[in-house]
This record gives C-alpha cells, sequence and structure tokens, in this order.
C-alpha cells in the first residue's frame, strides 16, 4: 500500500525512487517468475507471473516517476522540443498555445483568433513514434 506511505502534503517528490525501489525489486521477481505456486482449483502447481499495466499520476507524478519534464517551455511530453510555448509578458508565466493543432483541420477553434493568441493555428499534430524509436531516445539512459 505504497498509497498510505507516501500520502500527505510532504511528499517525496524526486526521492520517490526510495519508495518504489522495493516495489520493483517485487515486480522484476514477478515478471521473471515464482515457481511453485498451487492452484487450489486445479489443484496443481504452476509458475506465477505479472506486470504492470499502468499508474494513474498527476502530472507532476508523471515527471518524476517517466524522467520527463513537465515544467519550463518543453513540458509537453508528447511534443519535447518542439512544445509551441510562449512567456505571459505580466504573469512571467509560461503558456501552451499550441494545443489547437490537434483538433480537426476544418475545426472552427483553429480560425478563432481572438479567443486564443490572437493567431490562427494551421499547425499539424506529431506523427506517433514507434515502439523502437521510443527505445532508441532512452537506450542511453542511467536508470540507476
Amino acid at each position: 500500500m505504497l498509497t498510505l506511505l507516501i500520502s500527505g502534503p510532504k511528499q517525496p517528490g524526486n526521492d520517490i525512487d526510495v519508495y518504489l525501489e522495493s516495489l520493483i525489486d517485487d515486480l522484476k521477481s514477478l515478471w521473471d517468475g515464482i515457481r511453485g505456486v498451487y492452484d487450489a482449483h486445479i489443484g496443481e502447481y504452476f509458475t506465477l507471473r505479472a506486470a504492470l499495466l499502468w499508474t494513474i499520476n498527476d502530472f507532476p507524478a508523471y515527471g518524476n516517476l517517466s524522467c520527463c519534464i513537465v515544467k519550463g517551455y518543453k513540458a509537453c511530453s508528447i511534443c519535447g522540443d518542439d512544445t509551441p510555448s510562449h512567456k505571459l509578458k505580466n504573469g512571467h508565466k509560461i503558456c501552451y498555445i499550441g494545443h489547437r493543432k490537434w483538433l480537426p483541420i476544418n475545426h472552427p477553434y483553429r480560425r478563432q483568433r481572438a479567443a486564443f493568441n490572437g493567431k490562427p493555428e494551421y499547425g499539424t499534430p506529431l506523427e506517433t513514434l514507434t515502439g523502437e524509436e521510443v527505445l532508441h531516445m532512452v537506450e542511453d539512459i542511467n536508470y540507476i
């Protein structure tokens, strides 16, 4: 029950790996398989294997767990270096204005200027990466 362990206003932030280390060890052993698990319904022993399919996080936790940048000028995990961002003059905050490129090409929001940044949106969404391209991007990362 990791949620009970790390909940509260003083979250571990980037040090979450300390809490997740035991979970990762258990997941690795379950991926390799545990022999000699008894199935009472069939009455036989088998090798138990398991995998973590997904997690549910907020955006800052997503950044901590996946080693992605989730703030600043390149905060979009899909767009990466091509993130359309703009720093506001008076608020000194960064806003992301290129989200209309994901709408259908004839969507009326693409032509609206006043409701957004004063410009129409003619951009096209990025191509979806293949598994090999993602693997190539992360193969040189040292996780330990």
